[in-house]
Formats: structure tokens, sequence, C-alpha cells
């Protein structure tokens, strides 16, 4: 096994440190370790500032921010008393509606509960049920839609083209890559 400097062996400690003070804070407010993800960078050498990166799959009905900024609170206060180590912030990230954690699980409840739908057809996989948009979406008119599949079918132009290109010789191939055959989705 490498050996790895004492420098880069306290940093690895220090985040090891960091990753427990956060999991526990997250543990302490209630959230379930299925519903987050995050990373911790190292803002220095000697591994004594970070920044932690928090992706949440919880709404913000479940979880309204005051009671994020509580936990990040809780996360600074820990590291700092145990540690002595600062976290200079904390970034949460909210997930969208439909990307959010446990909407397989929800489906595959719903599956195993809904007799109606299998007595009918054995093969009936309901379809979970996704939260309406809060974006505007504009509906796409049909000649939009006709233009887009035109181009789609037609081939792909340069964005320009010099008059030399046309007397430049192909380059000789200096590797075997030219023998390879198309991928599997075709040229790339």
């Amino acid at each position: 096994m490498p050996l790895i400097s004492p420098r880069r062996g306290r940093r690895i400690l220090r985040r090891e440190q960091l990753f427990s003070v956060v999991r526990e804070s997250l543990i302490r407010a209630g959230v379930l370790s299925t519903s987050y993800e995050f990373k911790v960078l190292t803002l220095d050498a000697n591994g004594d500032r970070f920044l932690v990166l928090i992706d949440l799959a919880l709404p913000a009905d479940v979880m309204p921010d005051e009671y994020l900024l509580e936990i990040e609170r809780w996360i600074q206060s820990s590291a700092d008393k145990r540690h002595t180590m600062a976290v200079q912030g904390v970034y949460w990230r909210r997930k969208a509606v439909h990307d959010q954690r446990g909407i397989a699980l929800k489906a595959a409840v719903a599956a195993q509960t809904q007799r109606l739908a299998t007595s009918e057809n054995p093969t009936a996989i309901p379809v979970p049920v996704l939260a309406p948009s809060s974006g505007r979406a504009q509906p796409v008119a049909v000649d939009e839609l006709v233009a887009f599949r035109r181009a789609l079918q037609s081939p792909a132009l340069p964005a320009h083209r010099l008059d030399t290109e046309a007397d430049v010789p192909p380059p000789e191939s200096h590797s075997d890559f030219s023998a390879l055959s198309e991928t599997q989705y075709g040229k790339l």
C-alpha cells in the first residue's frame, strides 16, 4: 500500500470527521438517509475549512427553509466544537418533484394494492401520478413541430466552410482505429 503524506492523511481524516457531523446533524433533524446526498469540499491544504453541498429530496412543504437554516447551524457548531474546523457554508439543492426518491416505491405499492387493474390486464403497470409543473409551458405550434422534424431529417451542415477545405487531402491514419466498424448506435 503506498504511503500518503501526513498533510493528505490529516485532510482525509478531517473530511471523514465532517462526514459524521453532517450525517448526525441530518439524523438529529429527522431526515432519512435515503432523502439526501452530500459532498464535502476542502478549502485549504490542512483540512480546517470546508464547504458542504447537500442534495435534498424533500419538498419545501415537508422541510421549510427555516429548518434547513437550523440544520446548517447544527453542522457548523458541531464541527467547530467537536473538531475545531470551520464550515464556511452549507449549500442546499432541492431535487425537482419528479426526481425525488420514493416515486418508484409509491408506484410499486400502488401496483400491489390495485387488484382491479391486475384482474383486467395482468401486465398493467400503474403510472405514477406526477404533480403538475409550476412553470409555464407554452404549447408547441404545428409549424414549429414540422420545422423541427424537417431539421432532424436533414443532414447536418457545417457552421462555416473554408475554401481551402476541398483542396486538402484526408490525413493519413497512423493508428488501427480506421479499421474499426461503426458503433452499435451508428456513426458518431
